[in-house]
């Protein structure tokens, strides 16, 4: 078994080892929530949310533990490390009230002597594979609602966050789940396509990127497929716009999680009339937004979480130059940080459309401006890259707010704000037909996703008899 060394993207210090258990490691973990299921079906849906809600209070009670692990093994600072975990008790709480109020139904029949009950049953044994970049917040929102609906779950978390991973799992021991209702398998990409393509499972749940994603559909069978992909989706804006509400909300989202969200600012479209204000004020705004250690309080945003990011970084921002577009600021990482992974966030000047940057997912602290004409240029700029997840338009005009993002092939848009706004009750996922995904997570749509309707016909009698 390859064991491989894991150090701090922060201070660049030792922290373990990563193994890779493989295909046999996965056939094991399948095996055993196979043999859980039955000790979930012996468990109303009551008794899991009671149970879920336990779950919540045993991360509530290791939070301060949590955080500081997030601050050392991923990178954040720490307002986005509390505000993760945070967010992740509340996603378990949540869960927990949708599964309660989640009706089944029963239809009437032509026939007066049957009735019929439709319920909604589990579908087995799910295969949850999750990233780094949300690496408590991500888990919860597949694995709450799998075990909310009685599923058993087999999930490979990051390889580069197993701490983050551990806590998660000990909270669902401590709450008293039945044994086998989360196995946690460790590995990085051998592991994860075992596991995605592994006959045993009911479903597979993946967020991550949108190359992995298509090997996973391909894969897909006759199982349900939950897919959270990526992302580089438009932020548009119209030249009645205010200028420093853009900067600040595209500057904030750019820099959220060091950039490392698939629903982050990337692609900045700004309408001609107002091109120069909007480049000023961001490039404004991005100066004051310091990249710095976790436990820095002056910090806005940490350092990236793998080298990989770093690397392109460099390439999409080469590629952009190279094209003709002006870097504003940025464009290197510090020198004198602890590791090479302190980039500031970098702002480009009207970036040509067939760049990196503008077609494909960067996933670091990066803002890349382009002007258009008007609305009829828009088409061909939003729909670049293929992907479908986020976007977001800035307008004081109510109609065409409503206008162009109905427009807009995203899975969500928002107005008048950037495009990570979310919460964890509500849908996320990509626009069908684009390269961001299948499926919707958020409580009380993961909830329908894992899980499955059966009816059943109970004959009263002979139709018509006294």
């Amino acid at each position: 078994m390859t064991v491989n060394p894991l150090s701090s993207p922060a201070t660049g210090e030792h922290l373990g080892e990563w193994s890779e258990v493989g295909p046999a490691g996965v056939d094991a973990a399948v095996r055993t929530a196979s043999a859980a299921l039955p000790r979930m079906a012996a468990l109303s849906r009551w008794q899991r949310c009671d149970l879920l809600i336990a779950t919540a209070r045993a991360l509530r009670a290791r939070r301060d533990r949590v955080v500081a692990d997030l601050l050392v093994e991923h990178g954040k600072v720490r307002a986005e490390a509390e505000a993760e975990v945070d967010t992740a008790i509340h996603a378990l709480e949540s869960t927990a009230e949708y599964a309660r109020r989640l009706d089944d139904g029963t239809p009437t029949m032509s026939d007066p002597a049957k009735r019929v009950f439709v319920d909604r049953i589990p579908l087995g044994v799910i295969g949850v594979i999750t990233p780094w970049n949300f690496p408590v917040n991500i888990p919860l929102e597949y694995l709450g609602p799998a075990l909310a609906m009685g599923n058993t779950v087999v999930w490979k978390g990051a390889e580069s966050t197993l701490r983050s991973s551990a806590h998660v799992l000990a909270a669902i021991v401590e709450a008293g789940w039945p044994d086998g209702a989360v196995t946690l398998v460790e590995g990085g990409p051998q592991t994860g396509a075992a596991l995605a393509a592994h006959q045993g499972l009911a479903a597979v749940g993946f967020t991550g990127s949108s190359t992995v994603g298509h090997r996973i559909a391909a894969t897909g069978g006759m199982r349900r497929l939950l897919l959270e992909l990526g992302g580089n989706g438009p932020t548009v804006v119209f030249d009645d716009a205010d200028p420093y509400q853009v900067a600040e909300a595209v500057v904030t989202a750019a820099t959220f999680c060091s950039g490392q969200s698939c629903a982050a600012t990337e692609r900045v479209l700004v309408q001609q009339g107002r091109y120069r204000q909007v480049l000023d004020a961001v490039a404004a705004v991005a100066a004051e937004r310091r990249v710095g250690a976790p436990e820095d309080t002056d910090a806005a945003f940490g350092p990236l979480h793998l080298a990989q990011t770093g690397a392109t970084m460099r390439e999409h921002l080469a590629d952009a130059t190279d094209r003709g577009a002006r870097l504003v600021v940025g464009g290197e990482p510090l020198t004198d940080a602890p590791t090479d992974r302190y980039w500031p966030l970098s702002v480009l000047d009207r970036v040509d459309p067939a760049s990196l940057v503008f077609t494909e997912e960067t996933f670091g602290p990066v803002v890349p401006l382009t002007p258009f004409r008007d609305e009829e240029a828009l088409a061909d700029l939003v729909a670049a890259g293929g992907y479908g997840l986020n976007g977001a338009v800035f307008t004081a005009d109510l109609d065409r707010a409503f206008r162009v993002a109905q427009s807009l092939p995203c899975g969500s848009v928002v107005v008048n704000d950037h495009s990570n706004v979310w919460e964890t009750h509500l849908p996320f996922g990509g626009h069908p037909g684009r390269g961001s995904g299948i499926g919707r997570v958020g409580a009380p749509y993961a909830l329908l996703e894992f899980s499955t309707v059966r009816s059943t016909i109970l004959h009263l009698g002979r139709a018509g008899r006294g």
